[in-house]
């Protein structure tokens, strides 16, 4: 029987298979590159998964040998366990390098906060990006331009890990370098920000427009909004991240989507298990 690493490498193939997508690697001497910054600022899209399972190792390396570009580590519908992500973080790095068979950057992994935007997330930055390897954070409901710029502040006085469990060189802190990509050019931390709301839509214009924001989702809108988060992304500049399946990411990347989620690793495995488990039913009359 197929393991569940085979169901999630399955999706992601579906997806990625249907762009063109080679391998990134840094050039000689670059310093270490965010391979999500990278293609993004290619033009290209990434193509990543959701989990939330941050305990459990196992799964950890699946998502560490998977074909995904980013892993987005969801903290807000997870016990609020920094111990655990902490783990998480280095255990995504450790298990790429331990464990992947085809050479492939590893997946780089943003933190889905668990405060809202609204609940002035400023300290969980500021402590996500120092507890291990993340490359960026994904903040839930954000509504205003105001909250952003709070967000995106936090980048200008924290401390980054960033990439190699390190602080980035001459970015972030008190370098007066911004380390948000693509505020700098050269940044290799990313702010994505979710607009789900009716009052986020009201105030779309100012959450885009924020210096320092890479991305925005849009999720939970009407078609309508969805289209209206999209053009001001295509108007300041912004990546554009959305929801996807196999059956309509052709059509979302053509319409100028790049930042790609195909979903909860929880949910390939829950369809997976009940497929097998009624084809297997099926096959023994029960």
């Amino acid at each position: 029987m197929p393991s569940r690493a085979l169901v999630i490498a399955a999706t992601l193939a579906g997806i990625v298979g249907t762009m063109h997508h080679p391998t990134l690697t840094a050039a000689a001497g670059d310093e270490a590159q965010n391979s999500v910054v990278a293609l993004l600022a290619a033009g290209k899209p990434a193509v990543g998964v959701w989990t939330g399972a941050l305990a459990a190792p196992r799964i950890a390396k699946v998502l560490a040998t998977s074909d995904a570009d980013f892993i987005v580590a969801d903290v807000e519908h997870d016990i609020y366990d920094f111990h655990a992500l902490h783990t998480f973080l280095l255990e995504i790095a450790d298990f790429h390098h331990r464990y992947r068979t085809q050479p492939r950057a590893a997946p780089g992994v943003l933190v889905k906060l668990a405060h809202r935007g609204g609940w002035d997330p400023r300290y969980e930055i500021s402590e996500v990006m120092r507890v291990g390897p993340a490359v960026g954070v994904w903040v839930p409901i954000v509504e205003s331009g105001a909250e952003m710029q709070r967000i995106v502040s936090t980048f200008g006085q924290s401390e980054q890990t960033a990439l190699e469990g390190l602080s980035v060189p001459g970015q972030g802190g008190h370098t007066g370098v911004s380390p948000l990509w693509p505020l700098n050019p050269k940044g290799q931390l990313m702010v994505v920000a979710m607009i789900e709301t009716d009052e986020g839509v009201r105030h779309a214009e100012e959450i885009v427009s924020t210096p320092g924001v890479a991305a925005v989702h849009a999720v939970h809108l009407s078609d309508a909004d969805t289209n209206r988060v999209l053009e001001l992304c295509r108007k300041h500049h912004v990546v554009g991240a959305i929801d996807a399946t196999p059956d309509d990411v052709k059509a979302k990347v053509a319409a100028g989507w790049r930042l790609i989620s195909v979903g909860w690793d929880f949910a390939m495995l829950q369809k997976y298990l009940g497929d097998t488990l009624k084809a297997t039913r099926s096959a023994i009359g029960g």
